[in-house]
């Protein structure tokens, strides 16, 4: 082996490694405090009721004592894809993180519950998720006065990552990519920020 080489591959390993290491720790840094800024606490939810597809009253304060990811979707055509996303996080979250869902969900008029409950492949025995339904012009007001929802956010598939408190942390629009990319990171920093 050259001399040259020898002298290049101990410099790789000696400033090239510790240089790049140095670099995306920097980076992991700073994207979780710009996390962490975001996720500040904001407005506390207001009192509520709802029926869950396993046919009990799910109340507000029931919520209260673990985070929560809050999926708020209409009945129309972005229901189906923002109910994949959901799920993508759940799976990949909940693998390192207890991820509890609630999920609002539209219904056309006559569709039923434990039908779109399987359709949107919602889980109905899981102990960390829970699925409430509305009909199709009921969801966004509701949601909008609840979780106090912003203009941009309104009448939107989004979700609402809400803590232990019942104050919401951030809101997060399920049809822009940007949005949802933001969801990805800010998930995991949430999930593991202190009480």
């Amino acid at each position: 082996m050259p001399r040259w080489f020898k002298i290049l591959l101990v410099l790789v390993i000696l400033v090239g490694m510790p240089l790049f290491a140095w670099y995306f720790l920097n980076k992991g840094t700073q994207m979780r405090k710009e996390a962490m800024a975001l996720l500040l606490p904001k407005e506390t939810i207001s009192s509520f009721q709802s029926v869950t597809d396993t046919d009990k009253v799910y109340y507000s304060d029931s919520l209260f004592g673990k985070r929560w990811l809050i999926a708020i979707l209409g009945a129309d055509e972005t229901r189906e894809k923002s109910a994949e996303i959901i799920e993508s996080l759940y799976k990949q979250t909940s693998i390192d993180f207890e991820l509890n869902v609630f999920t609002i969900s539209g219904l056309f008029f006559g569709e039923k519950m434990s039908e779109i409950s399987q359709k949107l492949h919602w889980p109905s025995s899981n102990k960390n998720w829970v699925n409430t339904f509305m009909a199709q012009d009921h969801v966004y007001p509701f949601a909008n006065s609840i979780f106090i929802i912003p203009e941009k956010y309104q009448n939107k598939p989004c979700v609402v990552l809400l803590d232990e408190n019942s104050k919401v942390r951030n809101y997060y629009n399920l049809t822009v990519e940007s949005d949802v990319r933001s969801l990805v990171r800010h998930l995991p920093v949430f999930l593991s920020l202190k009480n």
